[in-house]
């Protein structure tokens, strides 16, 4: 989480409210938002400049312009770019891109009333504090070497420099990708650049004094630009973090292969034993990343941020305010997934070998999952979710006193029918996170399956069946994706493990640990794991060998940390999966056994206590902190018991 977030109260109300009403004054003072030229949104396919004899030439300029993050004939706001010269206003700015070994020689023009700063306009690898301040009026000149091959960005601010996590409301829309081609490769991606624009008149105020405008090249779902792709396509991804907010961007139906990531300064570039899988990444400010993926199934998918602020309908509404727009906006009313902000749409097409509609394979195993409310804990008003879990003649419901939905155990290769029953008030939906399965069993109503048949939401007393087949075991999860926090908050989640054939689930030596919130508030909310704020204790044998499923589900958290401590001492563990995917022996080596994780993410560890004692799990965000108890003890100490 920023730095930015943490400053006193007042200070940050001051400089977030008083820049805001500052740069927005000078734009729109001389004129009426009406008057200011429109700005453009690209989705980074063309460069910019001219290339000539091994040279770049390229003529910048800070220009004002009337942007529309939304449809381009909805409510917009003024905002500041950087734009070409002699060109519209452009959100994000223009793409430089250049192979190997080019020289770039670029201008600026500052025709604003105000300095600002240039960052990232320089050879890489670079130093984040060469800069240049470019003064009302003037025109710098700027001559270097493109340097090395990477995913890179630069950014201007206002007035002075600041970091990618401390940028001011007038600062979060000048921003744009520079990518250095290396000889050889291939220049097939796609460039997608994150922004967030913001007005947080009123810090930790998470209502009407607090708006984000969340956009992928410039616009916000469902106006961003739609990727397509075959199955059995190989898709290579630059995606850069050029916002001050951290994202955890998560690929729904497929796994993505990590082949480097940077800080905007520098980027490594991971060899193959180094390059692991994910579905969920967790983005800093600042960062980018290079990932290849290959869709294995057609239909509709999404890659979004897992942080429900970042995603939800409500975020589109609360910015529609912002910009002076009803939240009963038409251009709402078109928008059936209830999702908006930092989503990108992706469109996979069958092959021309196999067009026939993908039926479902009979199933061998048939579960039930029903959802119903709870009324309120005596002395509570706080009413939560019930989710059952029927297996034949087997009923899962959860542990008295927890807000966590029973575990659901599968099989790698084994069809599988789950039956979706709600007895909720409301609608819902659900989505089975990180396993690999058609696209309309994912669970994204409005979006998935494709124009023949779309998913549904599942309404009051109605069910929904959903067939899969998990090509690989491991840890993933299952929980809402209808857009009402409190399904997420009050117990629609739960582990959804998937095993070899034939292995036999032994909770013993298996531990999974959710972590999740009792609410949306960051400041306010209880901490829960395994749908407690007073876990269960666990116990452990000297000498035993435990593997540790953790899994992040908080709606806004964006780095979760749990550590596992003797004493105030950290203990040591082995990584061993991602997001359910096995990692390579690179990442398999003994550590300190602390974890940073982002919503929508799953890890697992190898763990073997080598003493009897006592051990504590907790897990820590802001000032909040949950405590697992552990007590290790020698094997013939469990005999007596």
């Amino acid at each position: 989480m920023s730095p930015w977030l943490f400053a006193p109260r007042v200070t940050r109300s001051l400089l977030a409210g008083l820049f805001f009403l500052f740069t927005v004054g000078l734009i729109a003072s001389a004129a009426d938002i009406s008057d200011l030229a429109p700005v453009v949104t690209h989705d980074n396919s063309k460069p910019a400049g001219q290339l000539k004899d091994g040279v770049l030439t390229l003529r910048l300029e800070i220009k004002e312009g009337a942007w529309h993050p939304d449809a381009d004939d909805a409510p917009g706001i003024p905002a500041l770019t950087v734009a070409e010269e002699g060109s519209a206003p452009s959100i994000p700015g223009p793409m430089i891109r250049v192979p190997e070994g080019t020289r770039i020689h670029a201008f600026l023009k500052n025709p604003q009333l105000f300095p600002v700063v240039l960052h990232g306009l320089h050879q890489r690898p670079g130093d984040a504090k060469d800069v240049v301040t470019v003064n009302p009026g003037e025109t710098k000149e700027l001559n270097f070497l493109a340097g090395a091959p990477g995913t890179y960005f630069y950014h201007v601010t206002c007035f002075a420099s600041v970091p990618m996590d401390a940028l001011s409301t007038g600062d979060t829309t000048m921003t744009g990708a520079f990518i250095v081609d290396g000889s050889g490769a291939p220049t097939d991606d796609r460039v997608l650049v994150i922004g967030l624009w913001y007005n947080w008149l009123v810090p930790f105020d998470f209502g009407h004094g607090f708006h984000e405008i969340l956009t992928m090249n410039g616009k916000s779902w469902p106006h961003t630009t739609r990727l397509s792709y075959t199955v059995g396509d190989t898709a290579h991804w630059r995606v850069i973090n050029a916002s001050l907010a951290v994202h955890p961007m998560h690929l729904h139906g497929a796994y993505f292969r990590v082949d480097s990531a940077g800080n905007g300064e520098s980027e490594i570039i991971y060899s193959p034993p180094q390059q692991r899988l994910a579905v969920t990444e967790l983005m800093q400010p600042g960062r980018t990343m290079l990932v290849s993926w290959t869709p294995t199934h057609a239909g509709n998918w999404i890659f979004h941020c897992h942080l429900a602020f970042h995603f939800d309908l409500d975020l589109a509404n609360a910015a529609a305010e912002v910009m002076g727009a009803a939240t009963d906006s038409n251009h709402q009313h078109h928008n059936p997934s209830g999702m908006a902000g930092l989503v990108v749409g992706i469109a996979v097409r069958p092959q021309e070998t196999n067009l026939a509609e993908a039926r479902p394979k009979p199933p061998q195993r048939q579960l039930t999952l029903t959802i119903s409310q709870n009324p309120p804990a005596p002395n509570s008003t706080r009413r939560c979710i019930r989710v059952e879990l029927r297996d034949g003649a087997t009923v899962a419901a959860p542990v008295h006193g927890s807000e966590l939905g029973p575990p659901i155990i599968l099989y790698r290769g084994q069809p599988t029918e789950i039956t979706v029953v709600n007895k909720l008030a409301n609608p819902t939906a659900i989505h089975w996170h990180g396993i690999e399965l058609e696209s309309y069993y994912d669970g994204v109503p409005g979006v998935g399956g494709d124009s023949r048949q779309v998913t549904p939401p599942i309404a009051p007393g109605e069910s929904f069946i959903a067939h899969m087949t998990p090509p690989r075991a491991g840890t993933y999860i299952y929980h809402t994706h209808w857009h009402d926090l409190d399904q997420l908050t009050t117990g629609l989640y739960g582990a959804l493990v998937v095993l070899e054939p034939g292995e036999k689930y032994d909770p013993e030596h298996d531990r999974v640990f959710v972590v999740s919130r009792a609410g949306g508030n960051l400041f306010k909310d209880a901490m829960l794991v395994n749908g407690s704020t007073e876990p269960a204790a666990a116990q452990l044998r000297v000498g035993e060998r435990y593997r540790f499923r953790f899994i992040n589900i908080t709606p806004n958290d964006d780095e979760v940390v749990f550590s596992l401590l003797d004493g105030e001492k950290l203990t040591s563990w082995q990584p061993r999966a991602k997001d359910g995917a096995d990692l390579p022996e690179f990442y398999r080596k003994s550590c300190e056994a602390k974890l940073k994780f982002g919503a929508g993410e799953t890890y697992d560890f190898d763990f073997q206590p080598q003493r009897a004692g006592k051990l504590t799990l907790q897990t820590n965000f802001i000032t909040f902190r949950t405590v697992v108890p552990i007590d290790v003890v020698e094997v013939r100490d469990v005999s007596r018991n």
